[in-house]
């Protein structure tokens, strides 16, 4: 998408402040539901299963 960079820099122009990154983990953490459906839809078009487990603490 062609938006995805003007924007940032358009609000560090406008406010005068450096540009600060999400990070890689944003889009995780924004949504993890999302997240997992990827890494399961590219597993299985590896040929693998991906079977998640809550980590009990």
């Amino acid at each position: 998408m062609m938006h995805k960079l003007p924007i940032p820099i358009w609000h560090a122009l406008r406010d005068h402040t450096p540009y600060r990154g999400l990070g890689a983990d944003h889009f995780t953490h924004r949504d993890p539901e999302r997240a997992m459906r990827r890494m399961i839809k590219e597993a299985n078009s590896l040929g693998m299963t991906v079977r998640f487990e809550p980590i009990t603490a």
